[in-house]
């Protein structure tokens, strides 16, 4: 009787424990949603933007340079000349190197502009409730969603926990990818805008506007569908504070700008036909056609069954059926009846109108 109080005392207790752990785990996905929704606010974000189209331009402009070294042949045994008799190759590589101090010293403002990031009073709270819950020292991979059950698509395994981005994105920020549970309600929109990025050429173009974490996986679906053929990958960036220059990957975290072909679509020539592309007229008319209703019936419904089917048993019983013979007609043979007395007699005489029978009124003559 004392091992069995003692086993279920032990079962209590146990029990007890798992619930404790499943509510502090239910807290800490909740302080993490919040943190994640957390508006970020970035000081001087226009002046940041300025500066990140100039060194996207002047990437374009390195890039259009070492070109032009490599058709020279420039650091061969061939030694180019221009037409004033100067070493063409030269003056490129100094120019290449000027156009590389200028993208360090833009870089550097842009990084210094966007350098300052708070969250205000709200985001210091979260991450004391954190710290004060004990979730920081929980290990983001093994929280999971037991609580809830997901309705919308599942997330892609590279994106089920969090990257840090502030290792691998070029211009170091520190922009948080958003909780998985933040929008499991559907009741928000996310704050991310979707690219589909060819990566033969590095062309891009968006594919959603408001989109969060749960939509990754349909959009990179779609991608794919919109370029077959072609190898894309899905991008990301933060709809309000970023441009598409700094897009991350969304299955690797990568910048954009660390592709090999990043922008190289840039520098081919007008009128050339792309090596490779996507076609979405031919998507669209697809998706049309998909959702086209079926045409409906040009023959009015009736309420008579019609059954359909081959009526070859039925034509031959017909010709075994005996056809009637017709009979010879004789009118001699016949009696028609007649109606009525004649109306004339039978013609006698002619009628002699110039030597009358008698004088006077006529009579009728036969």
């Amino acid at each position: 009787m004392t091992q069995g109080r003692r086993i279920a005392l032990f079962l209590v207790a146990a029990l007890g424990c798992q619930t404790i752990e499943a509510q502090a785990s239910v807290i800490c996905d909740k302080l993490r949603a919040s943190l994640a929704s957390a508006p970020v606010v970035t000081s001087n974000s226009r002046e940041a933007r300025r500066y990140s189209s100039a060194v996207t331009k002047q990437n374009f402009e390195i890039r259009k340079a070492r070109q032009d070294m490599q058709r020279l042949n420039c650091g061969g045994s061939i030694i180019t000349y221009g037409s004033d008799g100067k070493n063409a190759c030269n003056e490129l590589s100094t120019a290449l190197q000027r156009m590389e101090d200028n993208k360090r010293i833009l870089t550097q403002k842009r990084d210094a502009l966007l350098g300052t990031i708070s969250g205000g009073p709200a985001r210091s709270r979260l991450l004391a409730a954190l710290d004060t819950n004990g979730c920081n020292a929980e290990p983001t991979s093994e929280v999971t969603l037991a609580p809830r059950q997901m309705q919308g698509p599942q997330l892609p395994r590279a994106l089920t926990s969090v990257p840090d981005f502030s290792q691998t994105a070029a211009i170091g920020r520190e922009y948080t990818l958003p909780h998985p549970e933040a929008n499991l309600d559907g009741s928000r929109q996310g704050q991310l805008r979707t690219m589909c990025v060819s990566t033969c050429d590095g062309s891009f173009f968006p594919i959603s506007s408001a989109a969060s974490p749960l939509n990754f996986r349909r959009d990179a679906e779609q991608c794919s569908q919109m370029c077959p053929g072609t190898s894309t990958e899905l991008f990301y960036h933060q709809l309000l504070t970023q441009e598409s220059a700094d897009m991350v990957s969304a299955v690797t975290g990568e910048p954009y700008r660390s592709l090999p072909n990043a922008f190289a679509y840039l520098s081919r020539p007008p009128g050339e036909k792309p090596a490779c592309s996507c076609n979405l007229a031919d998507y669209h008319r697809r998706v049309l056609q998909s959702q086209k209703p079926k045409d409906e019936p040009q023959q009015s419904y009736s309420a008579i069954t019609e059954i359909r089917g081959t009526m070859e048993p039925a034509a031959k019983a017909q010709s075994d059926i005996p056809q009637p013979q017709e009979r010879a007609y004789d009118p001699s043979r016949e009696k028609v009846r007649r109606v009525g007395p004649a109306f004339l007699p039978a013609e006698t005489s002619s009628i002699d109108l110039r030597n009358p029978a008698s004088p006077g009124p006529q009579p009728l003559q036969q």
